[in-house]
């Protein structure tokens, strides 16, 4: 027998006269057990959640953006576009346009920012569309990537009086 274990057997256990200390040590040593078992589990779920949720937050965004002060958008974009793909640690890059818009349906009415992106590109520098949840974003690789707008009188739901 080991020395430790020698050490830990004569004082673990009890002599005839004390069965009941040897009884609450016994339920001692399980609780401690128990107790460290729980913290490495719970340990292990948060450590796993935080990666999850780490490569979830990292994939769905670019790691840099490039705006301009003035937030007007950045007129000659596909020389600026070139030139940044063509910088050495740059692996991707994709332009993406952000519009503040007003929402409402019925009484009801609320602000959002909407994301207009060009779908192969995206796909270069992020995962957010392939994690679409409602609908698909399939139908968007067969739009031609120019957006066009829509005039009033071509709208199908508008009415011209």
């Amino acid at each position: 027998m080991r020395f430790e274990l020698f050490i830990a057997a004569r004082y673990l256990r009890a002599k005839r006269r004390q069965a009941v200390v040897g009884v609450i040590t016994l339920i001692s040593v399980i609780g401690v057990a128990a107790g460290v078992a729980s913290l490495i589990i719970a340990l292990a779920i948060t450590n796993g959640m935080r990666r999850d949720m780490q490569e979830k937050l990292v994939g769905s965004s670019a790691h840099v953006m490039l705006m301009r002060v003035a937030a007007d958008g950045i007129r000659d974009w596909r020389p600026l576009l070139a030139r940044l793909r063509a910088l050495p640690h740059v692996t991707a890059a994709a332009p993406v346009l952000y519009e503040e818009v007003l929402i409402s349906r019925g009484a009801r009415s609320g602000g959002a920012e909407i994301q207009g992106v060009i779908p192969a590109d995206e796909n270069t520098v992020s995962d957010i569309l392939l994690n679409v949840k409602k609908g698909s974003a399939g139908r968007t690789r067969s739009l031609p990537w120019r957006a066009r707008r829509i005039r009033p009188q071509q709208h199908p739901r508008s009415r011209r009086s």
